[in-house]
């Protein structure tokens, strides 16, 4: 009899799922209709993970344990009893989480802003700025959406269920394409703060001959890659770098306060002189074509500097799941915290130098540039000073963006979870992948057109192009004209920019 009362109740529950799914109700429903997860329509409408969501909320142990969960990587009962731990629960916080994210959006875009306001005008660049990020703000919103209602904090995991296998397929390899840029750029970044180029000295070449074996940059930045990223990027958990990212997003104010104050400086001397608030006459001729495609050029950068989709969902997974609500505000905060910065780096930082702006504006911070403002012995303080901070951001944000390039690789490598999760797989995969962006560092010139590779292809297909297909494909309840030609307009501008970005460097016009 305890039996048939505990099979009729299950049955009602199921069919409060099923209507909630709107798929039609059948009152003949057991709990044999749900065997492992895999009674779903191609839409997911009807999945496991909402029967279990719907399951925790009555305390109802309707399935059995280890039937399957909805993520790869994670397990229900397991974060639910983790969690719910007091001691566990006082580890995580949503300002470690705001931390974490905006560390991953402050990083090498941050250099490369200041050469963007120069190319279109600090009016016209600020309006960019802000045109992507109210961009980026509405596809991370997609995606938490998606998130939501699929139960899960795996990001392969939304994108396959919703969007099919090729589509998670493609997001796997832009998430690699796009992450390895960026570590790449990087390390090109450390290695110019360090030793240089042809053109600018870096810290350790102002002091020593460049001819010294100090002076390489294999030694230098193969010290940094392996005595200082390797064990930080080897951690298993992101929460782990909160700290990290903490001093990282600090230096990084400190950085925009000093280029403040010498623009100050700059401005006091020279005025505003050689400044142009809208498109810059150098790069903008007159020609219709030529400059439409100028102006598309600089985009990719932008959206590399703001990108973030890849580590969202793992921020969200660090969280206590009472507090996944809170997501929505911790992405606004991390969001609009950054574009702040790199509105008054980005302005201040062209203000000071004007066109003579690198790619990398560290490469700017010179005593050549810097000595007219402050003296012969200010400008050698101030070089070391600011190269020596960014390039321990650098370093804090690397094993944030290497985290999401870990974890897209083990998913595709490894099926099995405890295989995902054993020591020796971590080490080894982040092992390769600093060797690999080690080499490829040394051998890029500049980051300024790796930025926009990257950003045209990779950054444009999981910022823009997949949240906005998984906001087309969502039930048409949550959908309403507006929302539809506003997901349009993203995936076009991320296709066309794409595909402009592409046909430059095919024609060798990009740069």
């Amino acid at each position: 009899k305890n039996e048939q009362q505990l099979q009729q109740s299950a049955t009602r529950r199921c069919a409060c799922v099923l209507s909630m799914s709107e798929v039609p109700i059948n009152p003949q429903l057991t709990l044999m209709d749900f065997p492992g997860g895999t009674n779903q329509d191609h839409q997911g409408h009807v999945n496991r993970t909402e029967y279990q969501h719907m399951r925790s909320r009555e305390d109802a142990p309707l399935l059995a344990s280890g039937s399957g969960t909805d993520s790869p990587d994670i397990n229900d009962k397991e974060r639910e009893v983790y969690f719910n731990d007091p001691q566990q629960e006082q580890k995580f916080s949503v300002r470690s989480q705001v931390i974490n994210l905006g560390n991953t959006i402050v990083g090498a875009g941050l250099m490369a802003l200041p050469k963007v306001v120069q190319t279109l005008g600090i009016v016209t660049g600020v309006t960019a700025l802000v045109l992507v990020l109210l961009c980026t703000l509405k596809t991370l919103g997609y995606m938490l959406k998606e998130s939501t209602r699929m139960n899960s904090t795996d990001f392969t995991h939304v994108v396959r269920q919703r969007l099919g296998v090729n589509a998670a397929r493609i997001q796997d390899f832009s998430i690699f394409i796009n992450n390895v840029g960026l570590l790449i750029i990087y390390l090109r970044i450390i290695s110019d703060v360090l030793v240089g180029d042809a053109e600018y000295k870096g810290i350790i070449t102002d002091f020593i001959s460049e001819k010294s074996i100090l002076a390489s940059p294999y030694l230098s930045v193969g010290v940094v890659t392996f005595c200082v990223l390797l064990p930080l990027s080897s951690l298993e958990k992101m929460d782990s770098l909160a700290a990290a990212s903490a001093s990282g997003l600090s230096l990084a104010l400190l950085f925009s306060v000093i280029t403040i104050a010498l623009s100050c400086v700059e401005i006091s001397k020279n005025g505003l002189e050689g400044v142009s608030f809208g498109p810059n006459p150098l790069y903008f001729s007159g020609d219709l074509v030529k400059d439409v495609l100028t102006l598309v050029s600089v985009f990719p950068v932008i959206f590399t500097s703001l990108v973030c989709h890849y580590n969202l969902l793992h921020v969200k997974q660090d969280l206590p799941p009472r507090h996944y609500n809170k997501m929505p505000k911790i992405v606004r905060t991390a969001g609009c915290g950054c574009v702040g910065l790199y509105l008054l780096v980005a302005s201040f930082g062209y203000i000071l130098f004007k066109d003579k702006v690198q790619g990398d504006v560290l490469l700017n911070f010179g005593c050549d540039a810097l000595e007219p403002l402050v003296g012969d012995k200010g400008c050698i303080v101030i070089a070391v000073a600011v190269r020596s901070m960014y390039a321990i951001v650098l370093s804090m944000t690397f094993p944030l963006i290497h985290f999401a390039l870990r974890q897209t690789e083990m998913s595709v490598l490894f099926e099995d979870r405890q295989q995902r999760q054993a020591p020796a797989a971590r080490w080894g995969i982040t092992l390769a992948n600093l060797v690999v962006s080690y080499v490829l560092a040394l051998k890029v010139p500049n980051i300024w057109t790796p930025l926009q590779i990257t950003g045209a292809v990779a950054a444009g297909i999981i910022g823009f192009i997949i949240p906005s297909c998984l906001h087309l494909v969502a039930p048409a309840q949550e959908r309403t004209m507006a929302s539809m030609v506003t997901a349009w307009l993203l995936l076009l501008m991320g296709v066309l920019v794409g595909v402009v970005t592409l046909y430059q460097l095919a024609t060798g016009n990009l740069g």
